[in-house]
């Protein structure tokens, strides 16, 4: 089968973040199962026009302020070399309505609905055309199917107007790389057999071996995410300094760079937090899962996500989450069984939750064991398998109609 993904950006871009770790897990594999996958996307300085990325054709015109327009222009061409069979489209900025282009059958994909929290990061002209277009999203795609990462997800689209039976659910994977591996042996105290699912043909039980937690105490938290408004970095640094007041001897990372990174230092100097709070930029893999292995807890503070990629990094090296109460770090953080939520925006709230984490040693780690089981059920081989299904199912839909 020959795939043509649509989206923003692939995951060599400067900006890339979720969304497109998710694309290129899921598509790399569906490759790997002997299809062609083309991704349409944007330009940024430095990139090739065309070149391969984890076995995906990656194909870059334009930028991000007109690529619905470079979609228009496109898009027909590209069929006209590849003749694909079906297309996707990742909404998850504005939707680019491919299907208008190519006369194809069309998956939409998204991973979150922005709805109001999007005039909390962008300014009036750009929030609002954001909102309006996702009002819209029911009127221009009104029989094409859509999968979406989370239960929260596909409530907020059936919401909006979009029929349920046409959503379905497919979850993010979960793997633990090696250099992550590396740092985990060792650690989560016990065994236990936990269904992964890895295998398109079967879903069995696996045994897994979950070790003694390696570092019972650590010294600092971590705020792990691209520094953007809505992933709720001052909600963060606020939760902190409440803490701080109290447990002086405890620090803050900030690991992950983002346009808001360069106002940290300033605010940090005002409130007293230099020394307190490190800010590392963005950091290699390695570094992160190093980061994250010798943490209390990982802090997700942000005011909407579709489901918390970083919420699975931080589980698999048995670290728990203290999250905002918001659809999909809701569904990626079992309140009170793996991590902690918090009312979203709450700094109190999120302070006493960090309070509750440093004070009990015991029930952290417990809540770091039952996080580690919870992500083992998840894998990216088994959300490939479920999206190519889904996949060939729209085809052959199409072709009864």
């Amino acid at each position: 089968m020959k795939i043509l993904v649509v989206n923003y950006r692939d995951r060599m871009h400067p900006a890339a973040g979720g969304a497109e770790k998710h694309l290129h897990r899921i598509f790399s594999k569906i490759v790997e199962m002997g299809h062609e996958v083309v991704l349409f996307t944007t330009m940024f300085p430095g990139a090739k026009v065309r070149e391969v990325v984890d076995g995906i054709q990656v194909v870059r015109n334009g930028g991000d302020l007109l690529f619905q327009l470079t979609v228009a222009l496109n898009l027909k061409k590209l069929d006209r070399e590849f003749n694909f069979d079906v297309v996707v489209e990742d909404l998850n900025k504005l939707p680019v309505f491919a299907h208008w282009f190519v006369r194809k059958p069309l998956l939409v994909q998204m991973h979150h609905l922005w709805r109001k929290s999007i005039f909390s990061e962008a300014f009036f002209p750009i929030a609002f055309g954001v909102w309006f277009f996702e009002r819209v999203i029911p009127l221009f795609y009104r029989t094409q199917n859509f999968v979406v990462v989370s239960p929260s997800t596909k409530k907020e689209l059936a919401e909006i107007g979009v029929d349920e039976s046409r959503i379905s659910v497919i979850y993010n994977g979960s793997e633990m790389p090696a250099v992550a591996a590396q740092l985990n042996e060792g650690s989560c105290g016990e065994t236990a057999a936990q269904f992964r699912g890895d295998s398109c043909e079967s879903s069995e039980n696996v045994p897994v071996q979950d070790n003694a937690l390696k570092n019972a105490r650590a010294p600092y938290f971590i705020w792990l995410s691209r520094v953007h408004r809505y992933k709720g970095i001052w909600t963060a640094l606020d939760a902190f300094e409440k803490f701080s007041k109290s447990h002086p001897e405890v620090k803050l990372y900030v690991v992950g760079g983002g346009p808001l990174l360069k106002k940290l230092p300033a605010w940090i100097k005002a409130h007293g937090l230099e020394g307190k709070v490190e800010l590392t930029g963005f950091v290699p893999a390695a570094r992160k899962y190093e980061l994250l292995s010798s943490s209390l807890a990982l802090l997700q503070t942000s005011y909407k996500e579709g489901w918390g990629l970083t919420v699975m990094e931080a589980a698999q090296l048995c670290k728990t989450t203290i999250a905002s109460d918001v659809p999909g770090l809701r569904d990626s953080v079992r309140d009170g069984e793996t991590g902690i939520l918090f009312p979203s925006g709450d700094a109190a709230a999120c302070a006493s939750a960090m309070e509750k984490i440093y004070d009990d040693a015991e029930w952290r780690a417990n809540l770091g064991r039952n996080a580690k089981r919870y992500a083992l059920t998840f894998s990216w081989e088994k959300s490939a398998c479920e999206t190519l299904e889904l996949l060939e199912r729209t085809v052959e839909g199409s072709v009864r109609k």
